[in-house]
């Protein structure tokens, strides 16, 4: 798959089939293109949690849910009289079934930067795009990160940056609507537009 591909086709994948495995090469084989992206300083602080226990993955689920339930109005009311959005629909699908996808990656590290992190989400991403696999970033969790900790026994010191479900989509490839970037780019000063050639 060519780059540009990926890049344009890769989106949140919040339904991934609870009955299809996900084996351990093809999650060592995301982790090492998480593990190639630049971090602050070459410091590589970045560390992957990966939940495979059926009882953890349903705990933090549940947590998860929680989460999502304390603020889903906010993201509802942003829809106005027009209802629910799809992207709604997915976010209360994904808060329902988090703990039953096959994995969850759980980026960490102790103190540090999430400029250091995120680029390294983003190679996970395209990766898992090139072999199929779907994923979706949420940081929803942290409303509750305590909790998701203890689950997992994680350091009150470790920060858990976000919350990574993985799996073979439900749903299908295609690239996701998105603003033209000559309406989302500014040049030289903020708001300052310029057409492009």
């Amino acid at each position: 798959m060519e780059l540009s591909e990926a890049i344009r086709t890769t989106r949140a994948m919040r339904r991934l089939d609870p009955e299809r495995p996900v084996s351990d090469e093809d999650i060592w084989t995301i982790l090492d293109a998480a593990s190639r992206a630049p971090s602050g300083g070459n410091r590589q602080i970045a560390r992957w949690l990966v939940v495979r226990d059926a009882k953890r993955r349903a705990d933090i689920g549940r947590i998860y849910g929680e989460c999502w339930k304390s603020i889903r109005q906010g993201y509802a009311d942003q829809q106005g009289d027009e209802g629910p959005s799809p992207i709604l629909a997915s976010a209360d699908h994904l808060a329902a079934h988090m703990g039953e996808a096959p994995a969850i990656l759980i980026p960490c590290s102790l103190g540090g930067d999430p400029a250091s992190i995120y680029p390294g989400c983003q190679n996970l991403f395209l990766a898992a795009r090139e072999i199929g696999l779907g994923t979706a970033l949420t940081t929803v969790h942290r409303l509750k990160e305590a909790e998701v900790k203890a689950v997992l026994d994680i350091p009150d010191d470790v920060q858990t940056w976000a919350m990574i479900p993985v799996g073979h989509p439900l749903g299908r490839w295609g690239e996701a609507k998105r603003r033209p970037v000559e309406e989302t780019t500014y040049w030289d000063s903020y708001g300052e537009r310029r057409p492009r050639s």
